[in-house]
């Protein structure tokens, strides 16, 4: 079928009407003209891949990741790093438009690297292959390397053959310091050939959760913090973007405040807001995390900052201390009602919220905004060619 794309939604996706059912086209920009094959057909909508591409678009370009037609994690590598800038710009125009959601302004900041920035991938493999499920599937793309990886995984990849890995998944992980954290789960008998060891700088290997050679973490040296990183702990993808989240999100606190910061993970932003607050109070449910938070405060001699393990909805509650201010970083799955319902009774003076999912952000802030102003939202590109982003929202008291 041949289809007239009038826009893009925020999943990456051309947008079309047909008879009044909108249709979600895949790897299709703006004002194009398509063939595309129909995928998914429901009662509201129906979803299109494009195979041919019949009038481009003047902003379209050849991509340069030979698995992208395939592999479909990159939404976007279909044009210029500053187009997809002004594409996620009016996704969450349209968004917050949507979801009647004002603001007077908004900006998107730029990664300082728009390729070779993530210092942690995830790879399936079947049958001696790496590769990546199909988006939205579970059809299994081989690939040879990922061009948003860090350096120093790219490297790794090639040899990641010395592991005699048959089927399974695995995940890689690195610092600043180019070292790397292997997590493998396999039902194949560990091998690792004394060649990888030799070739590059592995911090440790997992094997099915067991450590089998060196170390189940390393340490991250950021902004002047050290962080130890389990393999199973939350850590942002994209260092350069996170660090001027930090340096965005600093500027809202002063040494009088005492701060929540919910979802805390391993303590990035609890450690950077205790050097120039009086208090800070981290929740997070992964007890490596907190264990790895506690021991990052430790390490780098911060005594006014305290961790708790649990659920934030049912640890927020009990806290016996309490908080003028308060940082959320959720899951991509938002807040929880519990905690939005619990944000809105204490009234914090001035509430941060950093999510990943402006589709989720946006239900959050309609009920947010009961209690509070939205006084400022940026997003930042974390994740460049891909259709996810950062956001950063700045809520104060009413």
């Amino acid at each position: 079928m041949q289809l007239k794309i009038e826009k893009m939604d925020y999943e990456g996706r051309g947008v079309t009407h047909v008879s009044g059912k909108v249709c979600f086209v895949k790897k299709a920009l703006p004002k194009e003209l398509v063939e595309a094959k129909l995928l998914q057909d429901e009662k509201r909508f129906s979803i299109y891949e494009t195979t041919e591409v019949l009038n481009a678009s003047p902003i379209r370009k050849i991509s340069l990741c030979p698995f992208s037609k395939e592999c479909g994690g990159c939404a976007l590598d279909i044009m210029s790093y500053e187009d997809t800038l002004s594409i996620k710009k009016d996704m969450i125009k349209e968004l917050l438009k949507k979801n009647n959601i004002s603001i007077s302004k908004f900006e998107i900041i730029k990664s300082p690297l728009a390729y070779g920035y993530r210092n942690k991938i995830s790879l399936k493999i079947q049958n001696g292959h790496i590769g990546y499920y199909q988006e939205e599937t579970h059809q299994f793309v081989p690939i040879k390397n990922c061009l948003l990886a860090k350096p120093s995984i790219q490297r790794f990849l090639q040899d990641v053959h010395l592991l005699h890995l048959k089927n399974g998944e695995i995940t890689i992980r690195t610092n600043q310091n180019d070292e790397l954290l292997l997590k493998v789960i396999t039902k194949d008998f560990p091998r690792i050939e004394k060649e990888i060891i030799q070739k590059h700088k592995i911090a440790g290997i997992l094997w099915n959760k067991k450590c089998m050679y060196n170390s189940s973490f390393f340490i991250e040296h950021i902004d002047h913090i050290f962080y130890k990183i389990h393999a199973d702990s939350f850590f942002q993808v994209n260092t350069d973007i996170s660090e001027k989240i930090a340096a965005q999100i600093k500027k809202e606190f002063t040494k009088e405040d005492t701060v929540y910061d919910l979802y805390c993970g391993v303590g990035y932003f609890s450690l950077k807001l205790a050097k120039i607050t009086k208090q800070v109070i981290g929740i997070e449910l992964n007890q490596n995390a907190i264990l790895n938070a506690m021991y990052n405060a430790s390490l780098n001699k911060i005594a006014n900052v305290s961790f708790h393990v649990g659920k934030v909805e049912d640890i927020l509650e009990k806290i016996p201390l309490k908080a003028n201010k308060a940082i959320v970083d959720p899951p991509r799955s938002g807040l929880h009602k519990k905690v939005r319902e619990s944000l809105k009774e204490k009234k914090f003076e001035k509430l941060i919220y950093i999510s990943c999912n402006p589709k989720t952000l946006a239900r959050d802030l309609q009920d947010l905004i009961e209690t509070y102003t939205l006084t400022s939202f940026k997003a930042y590109d974390m994740f460049p060619y891909t259709k996810h982003m950062e956001c950063v929202c700045i809520l104060t008291r009413r």
